[in-house]
């Protein structure tokens, strides 16, 4: 693939990734207008992509004030397959990025019947085993009174700075807290910790952006596995009594996090493995 032009659908159209041009006069731009959706398609299958779909039409219509026509998830689907092909890629573990932007001009305008583009990207994604070390960022989550945080938005530089925090301090990610100083969770996914036979997450009153991976191992884990899960506003102090700690999102699915600032856990758990395995006979059954 790196010998070859890389390859992108814009409105539907496969072309060369260099050729994918925007105009410059554009509230996307200006403003960051525009959502997203990240998931993992493996040898051509797709996870949930319904769900993804789903939440990207919310953010579409949250965006243009419902005035933009939601996307179908059959014509996504052929259109990512379509660009796997064009790419070469369509046995690999591949991550896709679906991005919507309007193209209102600047100001806070709106028009009628805006114009927008939908781009699709993919590149091959390698598999993320190692656990990560995490500190506590200075920077908080937004509130959901500020912006809906169940919907993938562009204009989320909140994780960005939380992630330079950690980037700063020589480790992996950082985990967010609340304006209320409760775990909400990391720059890149949600969090998860085993204390005893109980299964802890921060619930959806913490301004978390509640991920397809995260609502998917709650299924798991209460109806496959038959363990407590206990959603809801827990401190730093709480975390550290945890047996293990992992964070979730779709691209990465399960990853173990070793210490979070100084505070070690152990991450070659037996449950670690067992959970992963679950994962994977789950996703057998919601693949498309």
């Amino acid at each position: 693939m790196s010998d070859r032009p890389l390859y992108v659908c814009l409105n539907g159209n496969i072309i060369k990734q260099e050729e994918a041009l925007i105009p410059a006069n554009n509230s996307a731009l200006y403003y960051g207008t525009s959502c997203f959706e990240t998931l993992l398609v493996q040898k051509s299958r797709f996870f949930k992509l319904k769900e993804h779909i789903d939440r990207l039409n919310r953010g579409m219509a949250y965006l243009s004030g419902g005035k933009v026509q939601d996307v179908a998830v059959d014509q996504i689907k052929s259109d990512t397959l379509r660009l796997l092909k064009e790419n070469q890629i369509e046995q690999e573990r591949v991550k896709v990025r679906i991005q919507f932007s309007l193209m209102e001009e600047s100001g806070y305008s709106e028009t009628r019947n805006p114009r927008y583009f939908l781009l699709i990207t993919v590149s091959k994604a390698a598999e993320s085993v190692k656990p990560l070390i995490v500190t506590i960022a200075d920077t908080r989550v937004v509130p959901s009174n500020s912006r809906p945080a169940d919907l993938k938005l562009s204009n989320m530089l909140h994780y960005r700075q939380a992630w330079r925090e950690a980037k700063s301090a020589g480790v992996d990610d950082a985990i967010l807290l609340t304006t209320d100083d409760v775990l909400a969770e990391t720059s890149i996914g949600n969090l998860f910790w085993k204390k005893d036979d109980v299964i802890y997450t921060p619930s959806t009153d913490c301004d978390i952006l509640p991920g397809i991976m995260r609502n998917s191992l709650i299924d798991i884990l209460t109806n496959k596995m038959n363990l407590k899960v206990m959603e809801g506003k827990y401190r730093f102090s709480e975390l550290k009594a945890a047996e293990s700690v992992w964070m979730t999102n779709s691209v990465r699915e399960i990853q173990a996090i070793s210490e979070v600032d100084g505070r070690e856990f152990e991450t070659d758990q037996a449950f670690i493995g067992q959970l992963k395995s679950r994962l994977k006979e789950y996703k057998t059954e919601h693949r498309s």
